[in-house]
């Protein structure tokens, strides 16, 4: 693709580049026409105010590129006008991509792996944890935490995700064997990504780390997010095939904002689905949604699936849930994200202390 640039340094308006791009446009139309379509083509084009340009050519050479990728982005003939915002963006995504490569390349120096606990609802026991991945980056000695909905479409984006999710499945399955120690039933989630599932044999990887620390194939559960799969069915039932061969758990997140529909789960089979933690909120301050959430859990039961209801921040949300028969519950109520170490000392450590002074 040839690429080529107008320098006006006159004082025009956004209507003048306009026009002039129509122009060109109707030019690159007319010439096809008369070669009689033997070659057809598009332009985009990417604008940026050139005041300072001669002033401070590298920087404005730089947007420049960035305004027409943007506009490449469009589709063809797609035009964009600069935007600080957009380009401030894009260095900011840029920057923790060169972060999670050298975090990937250094031994995932940066990466956590947070615990958050799954709950019994009937008993009101912890029966599993789902393992979160955690990043941050450094610069000039200063730890920044970085949210997962800012670095995870990246790892996604780059292939990254493929060994930051195998390190996370790891220390994920290390910590169940440890907390089997005093919860032998204990199960711990951890999220798949849609680009696993399509770019490696995650359920290979699953397996192997299971079988290292001698763990039966139902203490982990893949987390897979109902929007990304449901439309991709046969790269999902190849992977669900290995799952039911092998024993493996699969649990549906986000049910409910996707394609959720009978029809849908029935065909995906899942061990149990998780409801979202904005439809829960809704439903806890709104009676018809809640008259939903129950016409929901029925609809599941019914199908011999479980339950899992996320977002529960209040004990009377807890107690409402329980009344309806929900089978697992997870929130802020029973205990936010946290590392291996606080977890341990949270939900293990304090509760045995608190069970042998009762001894006592």
């Amino acid at each position: 693709a040839d690429e080529y640039m107008i320098i006006d340094l006159e004082s025009h308006t956004k209507d003048d580049v306009m026009l002039l791009q129509k122009k060109i446009c109707k030019k690159i139309e007319e010439f096809i026409i008369s070669e009689k379509y033997k070659v057809v083509f598009t332009i985009s084009t990417g604008i940026i105010y050139a005041k300072m340009l001669l002033k401070y050519y590298d920087e404005y050479r730089k947007i420049a590129v960035f305004s027409l990728k943007q506009a490449k982005s469009m589709g063809g003939n797609g035009v964009y006008f600069f935007e600080k915002e957009d380009y401030e963006l894009f260095l900011r995504k840029e920057k923790i991509k060169s972060a999670l490569r050298n975090a990937v390349a250094n031994g995932f120096e940066g990466f956590d792996v947070y615990y958050q606990p799954i709950m019994d609802c009937d008993s009101g026991h912890m029966i599993g944890a789902e393992a979160l991945m955690r990043f941050s980056m450094y610069q000039d000695k200063k730890k920044e935490p970085v949210s997962p909905v800012e670095f995870i479409p990246l790892l996604e984006e780059t292939g990254l995700i493929l060994p930051a999710g195998r390190y996370v499945l790891d220390k994920a399955v290390s910590m169940c064997h440890e907390m089997r120690q005093y919860i032998p039933e204990f199960k711990i989630n951890v999220n798949i990504s849609y680009i696993q599932m399509v770019k490696s044999d995650i359920w290979k990887d699953i397996l192997s780390s299971i079988k290292q620390y001698d763990l039966p194939p139902e203490c982990l559960c893949a987390e897979l997010t109902e929007s990304g799969y449901t439309d991709m069915t046969p790269y999902f039932y190849k992977l669900r095939k290995k799952f039911e061969e092998k024993n493996l758990q699969f649990v549906l997140d986000d049910f409910g904002t996707g394609f959720s529909n009978l029809h849908c789960i029935v065909n995906m089979k899942p061990n149990y689905v998780k409801l979202d933690n904005d439809f829960t909120a809704k439903a806890m301050s709104n009676a018809r949604d809640f008259e939903l959430l129950k016409k929901i859990v029925e609809m599941v039961h019914s199908i011999d699936i479980r339950i899992c209801i996320e977002g529960i921040e209040k004990e009377e949300w807890y107690q409402k849930l329980k009344e309806i028969h929900v089978d697992y519950l997870q929130g802020y109520l029973f205990g936010k994200p946290c590392e291996k170490n606080q977890f341990l000392n949270k939900f293990i450590f304090h509760c045995t202390d608190q069970e042998n002074l009762t001894d006592l």
